[in-house]
């Protein structure tokens, strides 16, 4: 029956990373006639006012390579990105939905009115405790977005490579429940010598993690590679140059998978 149709969900902490870790297995649920949805969380408008130095660096950076004119306003810069979003969505199939979370670099403490994270180090550190509502208020907007989709998976970043906002969106997501797999943060799982989850990286509570490969055909590779080039604002963030990009992907898909490409999620056990 059409109504007991499954809708893949991912949810991916900025307008990348879903596609970034996951572009192969959505194309092929796509072509499978399946529904898939990717719900970036941390889509949302800066706050008015100035933004850090760190946030202006990365500003410049993602301009120059995305050939946007400089010295756009912040709010200007993230709409390209979640154009760049839609782009990349729409050439593999899948439905953009982007919730209205500033990414970190623009969060302020509410202690303060201060920026929360200004460098490499605090984005790649700890979850600020002046987040932990945060969570709860992500949580409740997922659980509503949720409830509209009726049967469906839902894919979730591991948390691999310890960046906050990828924390953040695994924390809201173990608030609501009814996780079915997480997937490998790509590219920060290349950096790992284990490619396989630690313990800190377990199930929720406690539940075993256990994997399954994703097959992946040639046209599968090759839409996930065409669709991160579309992020070229992201792309001097890991790689010099699209030929780059693609031979990261290829080498990577062909380490998990062995015989063929494959990319990999944790089923929750």
């Amino acid at each position: 029956m059409p109504g007991s149709a499954v809708t893949h969900i991912y949810l991916s902490p900025h307008l990348d990373d879903a596609v970034y870790s996951c572009g192969g297995m959505i194309h092929r649920q796509v072509q499978s006639e399946g529904r898939v949805v990717v719900v970036t969380l941390c889509a949302g408008d800066p706050p008015a006012g100035p933004v850090s130095d760190y946030a202006i660096s990365l500003h410049q950076r993602w301009q120059a390579d995305a050939g946007v004119a400089l010295r756009a306003a912040p709010a200007e810069v993230v709409s390209a990105r979640r154009g760049e979003d839609l782009a990349a969505l729409s050439m593999l199939g899948a439905q953009a939905v982007h919730l209205d979370v500033p990414d970190c670099i623009y969060r302020q403490n509410p202690a303060n009115g201060g920026p929360m994270y200004t460098s490499n180090a605090a984005i790649l550190g700890p979850l600020s405790p002046a987040e932990f509502s945060l969570i709860r208020r992500v949580a409740t907007k997922l659980t509503n977005l949720l409830h509209g989709f009726g049967r469906h998976h839902l894919y979730v970043p591991l948390g691999i490579g310890q960046h906050v906002d990828h924390q953040l969106t695994r924390r809201a997501a173990e608030v609501v429940g009814a996780v079915y797999a997480y997937y490998e943060d790509f590219p920060y799982v290349m950096r790992e010598t284990d490619h396989s989850p630690s313990p800190a990286v377990a199930g929720p509570h406690g539940r075993s993690l256990i994997p399954e490969l994703i097959r992946l055909s040639e046209a599968d590779l090759s839409a996930r590679v065409k669709a991160m080039a579309l992020y070229k604002s992201q792309l001097s963030s890991f790689w010099t140059s699209p030929a780059a990009l693609d031979e990261a992907v290829r080498a990577f898909t062909a380490q998990v998978g062995g015989q063929a490409p494959a990319e990999r999620i944790w089923r929750v056990g």
